[in-house]
């Protein structure tokens, strides 16, 4: 009885068609039947004995709806019941359990569809999951990766990310920040770049190609003039003068000049062709693509030749001045006279020294004697150098009468060179050079210091006449700019005993008096003070106004021979002459009339007022010692 109310209790399991206690001889102890429509079914030598009943089971292809499994009741005191255990260890039955077949089929069946459906559930909210977190983690990571890949590329812009994750939004910050602080390096390291190129190969006043640029430029010309069977023409270009303009008006009034000369040369060149500046008051035309013809190619660059002289030709206005430039140019064309740039640009500099040489304001094409001259220029400022060393320069003196006393007033120093083999050299030469140079300085010096000596040598031995007043030298703008001028001139009046400064007279091209500095100022009133007396050289030549001859204290005026020349045929200069005697007078200036050479010329300046004269009318420029012999030691000539 207690057996069957346990087999009992597997009523409730669907699959279970009856269950049964079988002793060791299978017979029956206690049998439960469940389902009286399912017979009991013998499994013994059916397919899959010796296997578990769940695999028989499975195997079953008999379509019976029962199935059953026997399993061994072994003797264990802690888990049997006392009343079936009699020896240890030993089988005392066994336990049969018919099974439903189709109920457990019906079972598996469900449990395929509740996992089934488990999984399909598991499976769309991982996928819900992982959408939700593609949108939310995944989407703003890739935005993230495209910037990024992005700023890699150089396309570095900010990324708009509205997520509301703290950590998302804050890796949004933080690569918007770094994003724009990298656009900001970026946008540094290309203006930097941009300078950088600038400063390489463009000039920092003008704006115009440097000589690097120039050099490809002039490669890419000949390149194309070869390829295209057709000339270029390169034109040097220097400034006439300039130096005068910049020492005069100052470097920033020059180079505001030389930006206006910028200015213009573009405008007169066309597109393909290139304009530079080699530095200093010289530039470079680069003319593209010219007739293959020499005589068109020279005709071609002859015609902007003549355009960029008249273009430059107005006077440029600058501040308060009205300046007007002028340019010496010189031309050397590709194929006819070289295909190499580095010797265009030295015959085309060649050409223009040969253009300087012809009075400037003009242009002029290289031809091979030009080579040989820019040898001689050379060799020239190499012996300049050398010719203070080996003493080989030599003052010239040339008298200023006073044609009322008929008598010899003053004198005019002038350098001479004579080299050591004979050869002299003219003053215009040698002096451009020197102040190009720089050598000016010191030759200067020289003139002072000889000329000072000279009159302190005359005044000792008693032979300078009562009315000879002084020995005139003449000073550039460089040296009367130059730091403590006036304390070198006093010492070397001191130095060579020059009985008082009023022997010596400086006389200063207009020029030299356009800068109104306290410097100058200073300088002025030092000398002044000592006694050095000052005239204005070739007045009326010059580019300043009248402004500073009440400004300086001047003692007289030189007239210019340029005006002299044909005051008695030409009514311009008649008018010129008198305007500057009566305005000298009005000022209580001396004038002094140069380049004297005819008897009309005298009367013309003396009807006029003019009361001194300088030229070859009276007396040709002669060494210190004919000068003392003929003008010192002998009466003047009447």
């Amino acid at each position: 009885g207690e057996l069957e109310r346990q087999l009992q209790g597997l009523r409730f399991l669907p699959e279970v068609a009856d269950a049964a206690f079988l002793q060791r001889d299978a017979s029956p102890l206690a049998e439960v039947r469940f389902r009286q429509d399912m017979p009991m079914q013998d499994t013994s030598g059916s397919a899959g004995e010796g296997h578990p009943a769940w695999w028989r089971l499975l195997l079953d292809r008999t379509g019976q709806q029962t199935a059953e499994c026997l399993a061994p009741i072994r003797r264990k005191a802690e888990e049997a019941d006392p009343a079936l255990l009699r020896d240890e260890g030993e089988s005392i039955g066994s336990v049969r359990i018919g099974l439903n077949v189709s109920a457990f089929r019906q079972d598996m069946a469900r449990s395929l569809r509740l996992a089934l459906g488990t999984s399909l559930a598991i499976v769309a909210v991982g996928m819900w999951f992982t959408l939700g977190m593609t949108r939310r983690i995944i989407a703003p990571m890739r935005s993230l990766a495209v910037a990024a890949r992005k700023m890699a590329l150089g396309q570095i812009r900010p990324v708009d990310i509205h997520f509301d994750d703290a950590e998302i939004r804050e890796l949004s910050e933080s690569f918007n920040s770094m994003s724009e602080r990298l656009a900001a390096s970026r946008a540094d390291m290309e203006t930097y770049h941009e300078t950088l190129v600038q400063m390489a190969y463009y000039d920092e006043l003008t704006g115009l190609a440097n000589r690097a640029l120039l050099r490809d430029h002039i490669d890419l010309a000949l390149a194309q003039a070869s390829r295209h069977q057709s000339s270029m023409a390169l034109l040097f270009l220097d400034l006439d003068r300039f130096k005068n303009i910049n020492d005069s008006l100052g470097h920033s009034m020059g180079d505001r000049l030389l930006k206006g000369v910028a200015e213009r040369l573009r405008a007169c060149i066309r597109c393909g062709d290139t304009v530079a500046r080699m530095g200093g008051d010289e530039f470079v035309v680069v003319l593209n693509d010219l007739s293959r013809g020499a005589e068109q190619a020279v005709a071609e660059s002859g015609r902007v030749a003549e355009k960029i002289g008249q273009v430059l030709a107005s006077p440029f206005r600058i501040q308060d001045h009205e300046i007007t430039a002028t340019f010496s140019i010189g031309i050397a064309l590709c194929p006819r006279d070289g295909e190499n740039g580095e010797e265009l640009i030295k015959q085309a500099d060649a050409a223009m020294y040969s253009a300087k040489a012809l009075g400037r304001n003009n242009y002029q094409f290289y031809t091979p004697e030009m080579g040989s001259q820019g040898i001689h220029r050379l060799t020239l400022e190499s012996d300049l150098r050398r010719a203070l060393e080996r003493d080989e320069f030599e003052l010239y003196f040339q008298p200023q009468f006073s044609r009322y006393s008929r008598r010899v007033v003053g004198a005019e120093a002038l350098i001479r060179w004579r080299q050591r083999d004979g050869s002299l050299h003219c003053p215009k030469e040698f002096i451009a050079l020197a102040e190009e140079t720089g050598l000016i300085l010191p030759l200067g010096e020289w003139v002072l210091n000889a000329a000072c000596t000279i009159k302190s040598d005359w005044s000792a031995r008693g032979i300078c006449p009562p009315e000879f007043e002084h020995i005139a030298i003449n000073v550039s703008p460089q040296q009367f700019w130059s730091p403590n001028f006036a304390n070198k001139v006093l010492e070397i009046i001191a130095k060579s005993g020059l009985d008082h400064a009023g022997g010596l007279e400086m006389e200063l091209t207009e020029n030299c008096l356009m800068r109104h500095t306290d410097e100058v100022m200073d300088t002025f009133s030092t000398l002044k003070e000592a006694g050095v007396r000052f005239a204005v050289d070739d007045f009326g030549t010059g580019y300043s106004s009248l402004h500073y001859l009440k400004k300086f204290p001047l003692d007289g005026l030189k007239i210019d021979q340029s005006f002299v020349r044909d005051c008695t045929k030409d009514p311009g200069d008649d008018a010129i002459i008198r305007a500057i005697i009566a305005m000298a007078d009005g000022l209580g200036l001396k004038v002094i009339a140069e380049g004297v050479e005819r008897q009309g010329q005298v009367d013309f300046l003396l009807s006029h007022g003019c009361k001194y004269f300088q030229g070859f009318g009276f007396g040709v420029p002669v060494s210190a010692k004919v000068f003392e012999q003929t003008y010192l030691l002998q009466p003047s000539p009447g």
